[in-house]
């Protein structure tokens, strides 16, 4: 039965904003994760060709209907004239993408934010750290990578920041042990259909918190995995549905 309780420390992460109701990290789709009492938000960066971060998750537009085209080999004039919305449905026509900016300053402490690293820019590390630090944001974010280079430069631009891994692994094994150490990672991110207790307990003897991805599929499998993974002890998870979740 939904919604499906969740211990009341429990982190429910609305993944790219409520996006399995509206487009993926648009202002609508952060908006609606607001409305439904997220306090937790994940969003995926990447720096357009004249250095502004945008928030946009595929390296390419295809999926949204813009055809081919590289977002870091885009300006922000084009990319943020781009309507995100009508690949969802036409009810969200003229929903623009949005710049990190514009995002942090239309919501501010509303929520923490999963920053992702999702670009392949050297300079997009200090882009996003800056574009935090100007919102006045720092202690309000983590940024996450599954590129452990992109954490490495993240370190190098800030010795306290949080940062997050987000690792696609059956076991938590010495080699991601020791690299979580070598750059004091506040958190580990496996994927949701393989996290085990075991893991949990390993990764906390690290870092302070895990947290899952991947919670995906029909409703049946979604509410099975929130299970699975509230059951492993992981400290939250991120999700397209967040109002699938309601704190004890």
């Amino acid at each position: 039965m939904l919604p499906i309780e969740v211990p009341s420390n429990f982190h429910v992460i609305a993944h790219r904003g409520a996006s399995a109701y509206a487009p993926e990290n648009t202002l609508p789709a952060f908006s609606l994760a607001k409305k439904m009492g997220a306090v937790e938000v994940e969003l995926d960066t990447q720096l357009s060709s004249d250095g502004i971060v945008v928030v946009c998750h595929d390296k390419t537009l295809k999926r949204y209907n813009h055809g081919d085209r590289e977002v870091e080999k885009l300006t922000s004039q084009v990319l943020l004239k781009l309507d995100m919305g009508l690949w969802f449905s036409p009810d969200f026509r003229a929903t623009y993408m949005t710049s990190l900016e514009q995002l942090l300053d239309k919501f501010s402490t509303d929520f923490i934010y999963n920053i992702e690293l999702k670009g392949e820019a050297a300079s997009l590390t200090q882009s996003v750290y800056e574009v935090v630090k100007n919102a006045g944001l720092l202690d309000y974010s983590i940024f996450t990578s599954f590129s452990y280079e992109q954490l490495i430069r993240m370190r190098k631009v800030s010795n306290d920041c949080r940062l997050g891994w987000l690792v696609n692994v059956e076991s938590f094994n010495d080699r991601i042990m020791r690299q979580c150490a070598e750059l004091a990672l506040f958190q580990l991110c496996p994927r949701a259909d393989l996290v085990t207790k075991e893991m949990v307990q390993r990764g906390h003897s690290i870092v302070s918190d895990i947290r899952a991805w991947g919670v995906q599929g029909n409703p049946k499998r979604v509410q099975m995995l929130i299970s699975s993974v509230v059951d492993s002890g992981c400290d939250g998870m991120t999700i397209n549905w967040p109002d699938y979740c309601i704190k004890k």
